[in-house]
């Protein structure tokens, strides 16, 4: 779901790009929802056997931060995400 409108670049960070997609009224609450997911599957991906605590941990508080964001435009989902992150 992510296109062409949403390119990461130096200046944006995952947060950055998911706060921009989160206000994009143009599309749904369901494919805003899909998008942030998809940033955070990206990011989980990307970590490795080589990645460092610190890369962990990043990616494990821009992930919460995600389910934050969703939790403010899709109660139920970001709530499920959310209890799910904390276990």
């Amino acid at each position: 779901l992510i296109n062409n409108n949403y390119k990461m670049n130096e200046d944006m960070t995952i947060r950055k790009l998911a706060e921009k997609i989160i206000t994009d009224f143009e599309l749904t609450i369901k494919d805003r929802v899909d998008s942030v997911l998809e940033l955070s599957a990206i990011a989980e991906t990307n970590l490795g056997i080589d990645s460092t605590k610190t890369e962990k941990q990043k990616v494990k508080s821009d992930n919460k931060y995600l389910y934050k964001l969703i939790n403010s435009i899709d109660e139920v989902t970001g709530k499920q995400l959310l209890k799910t992150f904390d276990t």
